[in-house]
């Protein structure tokens, strides 16, 4: 979300600083008698303006621009102690309300919310909407749909692609027709009563062939006649499709930038593997293959009907074969409680609808970080079991984050969670701290030479293969960090060590224990006293290479500017 933080004094700024997170939120000190034009001017240029101010000052400055609840950015105030955050407009369509949420999280703040369904804790259908990015239509009637949700503590509703859907949030009761319905969920355009509300999922895939260079205009156009003749409205659209030859066009590009879904590029592989009875095209004589739209559409899901073609523009669509907006995303939990988590990774977390992982790296985590998000917990060995239920849950239509602790392409579960999710549902990896860089920091900087990093675990590698791997990091002098010491014949392990890095010339190690975390220790030893006394699965061996030295109670390493150099001669003078 696009956010500006507005702030008036140095303890306001200073407020706004710790609240936005870079990127996207960007921090506004206001001159003295600009607060209109600066609000004027960030109107349509953000989601979201956060007043760290009073109520009255943000009312004033904002109410000369509202114009509507689906367009206007929301508006927030954060009172400049940091106490209290409250979503003033745009709380549901304009997503302000869970904004606000995520915002008074950072800091540990009160969130103040005025809204009817929110005090009462429901989900009402306006919220529903912008928080899967569906449109609200038949907006009259929502104060009464809402009203009723309010009386009765329950909701009907209503749609007709079951399989298309996520989970519903609790309180939504499901309806036997469209008539006894509150809510209508459907892609399809419906006359809705007066008491009725209608949501329309992205749950549709568009195929879409066309001539080279074809502007934008006539793309537009031609979708647009398809989707009228399937009596879908362009915000059911979730993504468009096209093969590998049609993937770089700027027309196609420039739609679905307009449109805010992707291009999905279809492996030729993947559309010779389909079965279908597809309209004869000319892309079998060009491209050699069965078709384009009608093709690239079912490789989502079910077909709706044949292809529209006009002016060298093919179109095609299918409903989604999975539940729209299900993603996985494996997530570094860093070395500890938290704080070393990347901003993307708050992100993440606060957009998450479960979190799934190893039960404890969740209990790591701040409790307020999970609140409201369903979380499954699992024991150590059972890798496998919970990257399988990530991915289940993101094929439901959930947004999932698999925690993997330290960084997850290091001894994590990047690789088996993304191998997993090929082909099911999109997944992502973000990055996180690992414990030798929390226990480089903890010592020192013990290898800006360079560092190697091994796992002594044979639970899933062959020994003869860690041995190796061993053996080779001794003869490279570097600083060496080992992990995951089992205790299966640790003994046996841990002599390895002190005979392959004895021999290469390492003279101590350095234990430590739950680096990155409350009550980290580090235990310095000379390497042939190294032993399985105090060594376990929360301990990193950390072994200082042939260029690191002692300097007091640190350990440097050299990487050969004059100053080091400069030192040298001096202790040896």
């Amino acid at each position: 979300m696009r956010a500006a933080f507005f702030c008036f004094s140095a303890p306001g700024e200073a407020l706004a600083g710790r609240l936005a997170e870079g990127g996207d939120e960007t921090v506004v000190r206001v001159a003295p008698g600009a607060l209109s034009e600066t609000v004027a001017r960030w109107w349509t240029a953000a989601d979201a303006l956060v007043f760290v101010s009073s109520l009255g000052v943000a009312v004033r400055a904002a109410a000369p621009h509202l114009r509507d609840k689906e367009t206007d950015p929301a508006v927030l105030v954060v009172t400049e102690d940091g106490s209290t955050v409250l979503p003033v407009t745009c709380a549901h369509l304009g997503g302000g309300r869970d904004f606000a949420e995520r915002i008074a999280g950072r800091t540990g703040a009160s969130l103040l919310l005025t809204t009817s369904s929110d005090r009462a804790g429901l989900t009402a259908p306006d919220l529903l909407a912008s928080r899967r990015s569906w449109k609200l239509l038949g907006r009259a009637g929502l104060p009464a749909v809402n009203r009723a949700f309010l009386e009765a503590r329950v909701i009907s509703w209503w749609t007709d692609v079951p399989a298309a859907l996520p989970p519903m949030p609790e309180g939504y009761r499901p309806a036997q027709s469209p008539g006894e319905a509150s809510v209508i969920i459907s892609p399809y355009g419906r006359d809705l009563a007066p008491r009725q509300v209608q949501l329309v999922p992205r749950c549709i895939a568009a195929g879409m062939g066309c001539r080279r260079g074809t502007d934008l205009d006539t793309l537009r156009r031609v979708l647009f006649l398809a989707l009228e003749a399937e009596g879908l409205p362009a915000e059911s659209l979730a993504e468009i499709r096209t093969v590998e030859e049609k993937g770089d066009e700027p027309g196609l590009s420039a739609l679905a930038g307009e449109l805010g879904v992707p291009v999905v590029v279809v492996d030729r592989e993947e559309i010779l593997s389909l079965d279908g009875d597809f309209t004869p095209s000319a892309a079998s004589r060009h491209l050699g293959l069965p078709g384009v739209a009608e093709p690239c559409a079912a490789s989502a899901g079910p077909l709706l009907g044949r292809r529209t073609a006009s002016d060298g523009v093919t179109v095609a669509f299918s409903l989604l074969s999975h539940p729209e907006g299900g993603r996985l995303t494996v997530l570094g939990t860093g070395p500890g409680d938290g704080k070393y988590l990347t901003l993307e990774g708050r992100r993440a977390l606060e957009e998450a609808d479960a979190v799934v992982g190893y039960r404890r790296y969740a209990e790591l985590l701040p409790p307020a970080w999970l609140r409201g998000k369903t979380v499954e917990t699992y024991s150590m060995g059972e890798e496998e079991k919970r990257v399988e239920r990530a991915v289940s849950l993101a094929e439901g239509g959930n947004r999932v984050v698999l925690l993997s602790g330290g960084d997850p392409v290091l001894f994590g579960l990047a690789a088996l969670a993304l191998r997993t999710a090929r082909g099911r549902v999109p997944a992502s990896v973000i990055p996180g701290v690992t414990a030798a860089q929390a226990a480089g920091l903890m010592t020192g900087a013990p290898y800006v030479n360079g560092l190697a990093l091994l796992s002594l675990s044979d639970y899933l590698q062959p020994w003869e293969n860690v041995r190796q791997a061993l053996e080779g990091a001794a003869r490279s002098g570097l600083t060496i960090a080992l992990y995951n010491p089992v205790k299966r014949e640790l003994d046996e392990k841990l002599a390895a060590v002190r005979e392959i890095f004895g021999a290469a010339g390492y003279s101590e190690v350095h234990l430590v224990r739950d680096a990155g975390r409350p009550g980290a220790s580090v235990r310095r030893l000379p390497l042939e006293s190294l032993s399985a006394d105090g060594v376990d699965m929360r301990t990193l061996l950390l072994l200082p290479g042939s260029s690191v030295e002692r300097v007091g109670d640190l350990l440097l390493d050299r990487r050969g500017y004059r100053a080091e150099r400069a030192g040298e001669r001096e202790a040896n003078s």
